[in-house]
């Protein structure tokens, strides 16, 4: 009786283990068949959510077009009614992806590109604090007339500044809490 029992013990192992190597084998087999995923670096996918994008210079019609999440430049352009005759493309990123309020700027040949409103704000391009004129220093989130003319008086008298700190230690803007 032990005899049988081993022996049937065996071919229910040898089954189980020939189901877990056969199902193996087919996933092996099918992997191939799947859709492939294609991730790229930076990338990310659009919602498709409706965004306003501000279209404007070289163009068809210039004006405020409303596109989806997601959409690039190109499409801008399209819905702007393409590029004027003296466009100058080669300036413009046409894949660059687009956000709620962008706006895109498309220069003519010769046209100096403007800069962007968060360069024009001090966001993302540095000012050089011993070379800025009134206007720039302006600009700076706080920093009104008053101040712009102060910080220019005051690098005319005691020389350039080595630090933005340089601005609280000479008591031209008020130290932050």
């Amino acid at each position: 009786m032990e005899a049988v029992r081993w022996a049937l013990f065996g071919a229910a192992a040898t089954l189980a283990a020939g189901l877990l190597v056969a199902s193996g084998v087919g996933w092996w087999l099918g992997r191939d068949s799947a859709e492939p995923i294609d991730v790229r670096a930076g990338e990310l996918p659009g919602t498709g959510r409706e965004i306003a994008v501000y279209v404007a210079g070289a163009v068809a019609s210039p004006g405020v077009y409303v596109l989806h999440d997601g959409d690039r430049v190109e499409q801008a352009l399209a819905a702007a009614g393409g590029p004027a005759a003296d466009a100058d493309l080669e300036r413009v990123n046409l894949a660059r992806r687009l956000r709620d309020e962008d706006q895109v700027t498309v220069p003519r040949v010769g046209q100096p590109l403007p800069a962007p409103i968060e360069e024009a704000a001090g966001l993302t391009a540095p000012v050089d604090l011993n070379t800025a004129t009134a206007g720039q220093l302006e600009a700076l989130p706080g920093i009104g007339e008053v101040y712009a003319q102060r910080i220019i008086e005051s690098r005319e008298a005691d020389g350039p500044f080595s630090s933005p700190d340089d601005l609280v230690t000479r008591k031209l803007v008020p130290r932050s809490t």
